[in-house]
């Protein structure tokens, strides 16, 4: 039963809202009243400045990454025996935590949008993929300086570089789906895209 209490285990440290109470320590900020009222690291980036931004983005890696590796280093297998599908575990303590920073106990079951912590599950699951996920963020940011769009192709690209690199089934429906949550949770962005508001992404330092 191992496996459960690193999904609770996970699903808590998900909902850990870095950008939120980092901003109240160290500027006594609320980023939900500024910026895109995202909890995520690019508004915190942007409302609390890039030292700020880096370390909540940092930290919002790692709430995806750590339970995920400790389920893999701990080789727990419990619903993978049940089900017989292979590496079952480890996907669903990753899903455990990205959920929690999507939905958190400590924000009345609201949060980010999920592509940092994303970022650390697969990390440790499929690495390449997210090499080549990477890429394309940082072509499409290059070309066109939107954050939200360049997260919403990295995580389409996701699913089908894990097919191409992997072949595992369980890790592909897993892409699908967090591809599919990360689409939909930015759904406002993808509203000012198509109406020429969003904005681009202008960081500046702040002391």
């Amino acid at each position: 039963m191992i496996t459960i209490l690193l999904m609770a285990l996970s699903y808590i440290l998900g909902s850990v809202p870095n950008a939120l109470w980092i901003g109240k320590v160290f500027k006594g900020i609320d980023v939900r009243e500024h910026g895109s009222k995202n909890t995520g690291s690019t508004n915190a980036a942007r409302v609390l400045g890039a030292k700020l931004g880096i370390l909540t983005l940092i930290l919002d890696i790692s709430k995806g990454l750590v339970p995920t590796l400790i389920a893999i280093l701990l080789k727990v297998d419990f619903f993978e025996n049940l089900t017989k599908i292979e590496n079952f575990d480890y996907v669903l303590v990753g899903i455990c935590a990205i959920l929690g920073h999507v939905f958190s106990i400590f924000m009345n079951f609201k949060g980010g949008k999920a592509v940092a912590t994303t970022l650390g599950v697969f990390l440790v699951l499929v690495p390449k993929a997210i090499l080549f996920a990477a890429i394309v963020f940082f072509v499409v940011f290059v070309i066109f300086r939107y954050v939200s769009l360049s997260s919403i192709f990295a995580a389409i690209s996701l699913p089908i570089f894990t097919y191409f690199l992997y072949q595992q089934i369980i890790y592909v429906i897993l892409g699908i789906l967090i591809a599919i949550l990360i689409v939909a949770k930015h759904k406002s962005n993808i509203e000012r895209l198509r109406n020429g508001t969003e904005s681009k992404f202008n960081l500046k330092s702040k002391k």
